[in-house]
């Protein structure tokens, strides 16, 4: 019945999308053996990650908060998955894991954004143009064609995965509160 359905959870969209855009991506004509990676794609993941490693390294020189350091390593760890992400999805067809690349790339940029690594616009705007160069590089070598409704597809991804894995909203603690809270601490334990 109509009623009795169950409704969708976040990971059934999520893998339905999946589903579907790999279904919309069409087998390329270049097909490459596992390991070959074109130097093309291989320029543009070290233009990429050189610059963001330096920033990555001098966002955490300056940086005293131990939730702000774990951030940037889980920017590191994304950044240092992405070379074995490129192979994959190089050597991987369509029905296959091909898409890893690319979801590293909108998990690396998500993590960046979290992170905070104090960029302005133009470092950004060249940030992102590095991101695009990899992903063009990629889709041209890749043994899957990507198509504007594979694209599509992709962007809504990232869109499910952000609403499942929301940012965390961080609520600043001020001294006074502390005070207090070590205050209600030290009473309570006086009477225990």
């Amino acid at each position: 019945m109509l009623f009795e359905r169950e409704t969708v959870t976040p990971q059934g969209r999520l893998a339905a999308m999946e589903e579907l855009f790999a279904r919309v991506a069409k087998r390329s004509d270049t097909v490459h053996e596992p390991g070959h990676v074109p130097v093309e794609a291989l320029e543009a993941f070290g233009d990429l990650e050189t610059p963001l490693r330096y920033m990555l390294e001098a966002a955490a020189a300056g940086c005293k908060d131990r939730s702000r350091l774990a951030q940037l390593r889980k920017v590191e760890k994304c950044l240092n998955t992405l070379p074995d992400a490129l192979m994959t999805s190089l050597a991987a067809g369509p029905e296959e894991n091909w898409l890893c690349m690319f979801r590293h790339l909108l998990q690396l940029h998500t993590l960046l954004t979290d992170a905070g690594i104090g960029t302005d616009a133009a470092e950004y705007a060249t940030l992102l143009q590095k991101m695009v160069q990899l992903a063009e590089k990629v889709s041209q070598a890749a043994a899957v064609e990507i198509s504007p409704a594979s694209m599509f597809t992709l962007l809504l991804m990232q869109v499910e995965m952000q609403r499942i894995n929301p940012p965390r909203k961080r609520r600043s603690t001020t001294r006074k509160r502390r005070k207090t809270r070590a205050r209600r601490t030290k009473t309570a334990h006086k009477e225990a």
